[in-house]
């Protein structure tokens, strides 16, 4: 990275040559003449306006996938990408997640908007087409926002530790003339990360002064810690954490190493020092699953080495007296029925820990945030290890309730207060006090700087459910202040995780964006709403004057949208052929280890016969020869070969295989190679769907054959709930038969596996909003009381022998009728006692419906088998469903699709 900086010519011999104001000038028009191929940003044009400006250039010389960016009218930090094909504009939602990092839909994250741009250059991965080498032309996109800049005056002085220029440059006499100060130079680093690498604290500390983002990342990936921590510069590292309020454990995304794995790498001693003061965990994790000293004995950094052997982690602050629940029978029902024992309900960030239900060795962590409980795994694999997740590995539980105190790191909060075993709210004794020291901030946005502290509060404050009073609406913790002398502030300031404190919402990352590009944007049934997080109020809020930088562009971190975590995907612009396959990063041999997937060679399959085709690809009948035994299977081929698409088909195989279950479909394993089509290999039920046999045979389906299938439903189903897998895709289409006397559940596309009772579905690909519970529909929240809720409309169509759920209504109809409290009607030949069952699963309340427990009892109850010998008779209904309802489509509504669809494209 320093070679480009080797042939500069010194600063100081520079400015006595040429004014300062003359070297600005230029650095602004050679960024202008680098910038003149990616000129295609159109700032403050509305939708109209994109169109006129797509209308007259394409008029004049026709171009598919013509396109411009321009800034999205809902969103301040949104873009959207608007473009023409076959004589129709198109417009796409282009979300800023975090820093550089953007995204369409649930397509790749890319860091740079012009690499992003670039990436569908070349491919369409779910847009109406590729975008063409031809645009509108405009101005460059933001500097900031690059992956790659151009190398300016204020990088080369801060590389030479000029700190004269640099307080020029930055003073308000050269405002005008002045780079931005968070801008790339063309190797992909910041000023700051420039400074910090190299050691020149002063400037150092005038940049964070300024206002330079000290979490932004640069090309490799790494924070400015990242950086002090890789050149060994202890000093510069404590300032980024004291006066720049970073988190030292922010990791890079790249290979998930926070900088205590930089400093140990690279045997920067004295910084893995300041980090371990810091309360930096000893052992956290990159993505091969290191530790700092297994790096550090890797390249044989042996004062590292020495000092990570022989650090003692400092004694634990919390106690298992405050959150420990460790009954037999305290399980996640009993944990949140604690909580909400409340006069006013459970607070945000309260937790308590408690054995784990599927595991005794392990625990489990359950706690409440926006309003819904999340529970998460502590495996304990042995006497000294506790970790959550991809999280540091921690000596104690008490350590690792100390860690999420401080920050999230992949939590939905910090752990604010737990409950006790006298039901007594204890606040945690190292409790995070204020917000990140950004806020949410726009393209034009002010600058928001506060400071954050930590409270180490060594004496646990109690209050007693009867007495707890909420200071505001969204129901935080008391503001009851502990005694001064009780309060330690750390050597080093700590911030917090921005999940928890950035104020963002948990808008969907939109394929296309709606008519009047809504934040929240809308499914394929106009419903498909997320829910906006909840955030909590600071106590103390230390606010710097902002005068001397409200010219400045804000830092975005909007990672909670996407689970708290940024996944990049690094674009490979030197394959020429756009019909390769997209590999996701890093999905090796030893990844499909990892996710327990069987890795079957091509050699093993042998294709037969077509059954039928989907979105996703093709389905075959085949054979899959395992050692000597050779079975009949069915082979789902993947033929969309977007990077969402085959996150997707993995993730539905990962979950596939954790079950083992007489009433749900077999995965056998894998096929991925670069020779052939990726497979997946499942078991071959021949009679089809059990929708395709209603209609096809529904007069030799007997009520007690519906009965029976309706018990095993219920029962795989049972099954899959106690695994934390929620289906969301339930239906009768997706149940498929063995015999006549044996159906499974199938079709995982859309499941989910939790360790909690909410999934919150963040992007807006289409649903089945006939079969979707009303909190699904209208917030994209599912749980096991969602399928619930589909399984009875499941029942639904098999006691109506295939009938389409609410006739030809479409789904905001649906919705709509739902709320005012209608269901659907009971069936000529559904019992009493089944629909009965029905109305129970369609209760709007969730928490009045049954589990699946309650509902396999329920069944059981009504259910009685026929005696072997007896012999079985026919259904005895006559008559036959009129043509209009056998023959419409099953799925969403074609009226729904359409209206949705010309809200996203208009005609030339």
């Amino acid at each position: 990275m320093n070679s480009i900086y080797k042939q500069d010519r010194s600063i100081t011999h520079l400015v006595k040559t040429q004014s300062l104001i003359d070297l600005l000038e230029k650095d602004h028009d050679d960024l202008i003449k680098q910038s003149y191929s990616i000129s295609y940003y159109h700032s403050n044009i509305d939708r109209d306006q994109a169109e006129q400006l797509l209308r007259t250039k394409y008029s004049a010389s026709p171009c598919e996938g013509l396109f411009l960016l321009r800034d999205c009218s809902a969103s301040p930090y949104d873009f959207s990408l608007s473009l023409i094909h076959n004589k129709t504009f198109f417009h796409y939602k282009i979300q800023l997640i975090y820093d550089i990092y953007f995204s369409i839909d649930s397509g790749p994250q890319i860091a740079g908007i012009e690499n992003l741009i670039r990436f569908y250059q070349e491919n369409a991965d779910g847009l109406i087409c590729i975008l063409s080498k031809e645009f509108v032309k405009g101005q460059p996109p933001p500097v900031t926002l690059r992956l790659i800049g151009f190398t300016n005056t204020l990088h080369r002085a801060c590389q030479q530790g000029n700190f004269d220029i640099v307080k020029k440059i930055l003073s308000s006499e050269y405002y005008i003339h002045r780079p931005d100060i968070n801008a790339k130079d063309s190797q992909g680093s910041t000023a700051l990360h420039r400074a910090s690498f190299i050691g020149h604290d002063d400037i150092v500390r005038l940049l964070i002064k300024e206002g330079s983002h000290v979490l932004a990342r640069d090309a490799n990936g790494a924070t400015t810690l990242h950086r002090a921590a890789a050149g060994n510069r202890p000093s510069a590292l404590a300032i980024l954490i004291n006066e720049g309020l970073v988190n030292c454990e922010e990791r890079n995304y790249k290979n998930c190493w926070v900088p205590l794995h930089e400093a140990a790498f690279h045997n920067s001693a004295a910084c893995v020092r300041v980090l371990l003061d810091c309360g930096a965990p000893l052992r956290p994790r990159t993505d091969q699953g290191k530790t700092p000293l297994e790096l550090a004995e890797e390249s044989k950094s042996t004062e590292s080495i020495n000092i990570l052997r022989q650090y003692k982690t400092p004694p634990a602050k919390s106690s298992r007296l405050d959150w420990l629940h460790d009954q037999s029978n305290f399980d996640r029902h009993s944990a949140k029925q604690l909580m909400e024992s409340s006069i006013d309900g459970p607070t945000m960030g309260m937790f308590v820990v408690r054995r784990s239900s599927t595991n005794l060795d392990n625990y489990a962590l359950t706690i409440f945030y926006d309003n819904d409980f999340f529970n998460f795994e502590i495996i304990h694999p042995n006497e000294t290890t506790y970790y959550i997740d991809d999280g540091p590995f921690f000596d104690s539980l008490e350590h690792l309730v100390d860690h999420y105190c401080r920050i999230p790191d992949g939590l939905p909060t910090t752990l604010i207060c737990s409950v006790n075993r006298s039901k007594e709210i204890v606040l945690s004794r190292m409790q995070p006090c204020i917000t990140s020291y950004m806020n949410h901030q726009t393209k034009d946005g002010t600058f928001r700087y506060h400071c954050i502290a930590v409270l180490d509060i060594t004496t646990g404050l109690k209050y007693n459910f009867n007495h707890q009073k909420s200071f505001e609406n969204t129901k935080s913790l008391p503001n009851i202040q502990p005694s001064t002398s009780s309060i330690h502030r750390p050597k080093v300031l700590s911030s917090l995780n921005s999940s928890m404190n950035s104020l963002s919402s948990l808008s969907s990352r939109s394929r296309a964006s709606s008519g009047q590009e809504n934040l929240l944007s809308n499914s394929s049934s106009s419903l498909s709403l997320s829910s906006p997080s909840s955030s909590l109020k600071p106590i103390i809020s230390l606010n710097k004057d902002e005068n001397s930088a409200k010219h400045l562009k804000s830092f975005v971190d909007r990672r909670n949208i996407v689970g708290g975590k940024i996944r990049p995907f690094t674009p490979d612009f030197q394959t020429k052929s756009r019909s390769n396959q997209l590999k996701i990063p890093g999905m090796e041999r030893e990844t499909y280890k990892y996710y327990e997937l069987n890795l079957i060679s091509p050699d093993q399959i042998n294709r037969t016969a077509k059954l039928g085709e989907g979105e996703f690809g093709e389905v075959y009948e085949g054979f899959y020869r395992e050692t000597s035994t050779t079975i009949p299977v069915a082979i789902k081929v993947l033929k969309d070969y977007s990077y969402s698409a085959k996150q997707d088909f993995l993730r539905e195989a990962e979950h596939m295989s954790k079950l083992n279950h007489h009433c749900i479909c077999k995965l056998y394993g894998i096929v991925d190679s670069n020779d052939t089509d990726m497979m997946m290999i499942i078991e071959l039920l021949l009679f089809g769907s059990m929708l395709d046999y209603l209609l096809k045979y529904k007069l030799r389906v007997s009520e007690y054959r519906l009965k029976l299938w309706a018990s095993q439903i219920a029962d795989g189903m049972e099954y899959m709930e106690s695994k934390g897998i929620i289906h969301r895709d339930l239906a009768a289409r997706n149940i498929l038969l063995q015999s006549t006397d044996q159906v499974k559940i199938s079709d995982f596309g859309l499941s989910r596996c939790i360790d909690s009772d909410v999934y919150v579905q963040k992007s807006d690909s289409k649903i089945p909003v006939k079969w979707y519970a009303p909190e699904a529909i209208s917030l994209g929240k599912f749980t096991s009381k969602s399928d619930v809720w589909s399984v009875g409309v499941t029942f639904w169509e098999m006691f109506s022998y295939g009938a389409v759920p609410y006739g030809d209504m479409s789904g905001s109809d649906v919705y709509y009728s739902l709320k005012q409290g209608k269901r659907l009607e009971q069936s000529t030949y559904c019992p009493e006692y089944m629909y009965q069952i029905m109305l129970k699963c369609w209760e709007w309340d969730e928490k009045k419906r049954p589990s699946f427990h309650e509902l396999v009892q329920l069944l059981q109850n009504e259910f009685t088998p026929l005696p072997p010998n007896r012999t079985r008779r026919k259904s005895s209904f006559i008559g036959d469903l009129t043509k209009e309802q056998t023959n419409e489509q099953h799925g969403m509504n074609n009226n729904n699709d359409n209206n949705h669809e010309s809200s996203n494209i208009t005609k030339l």
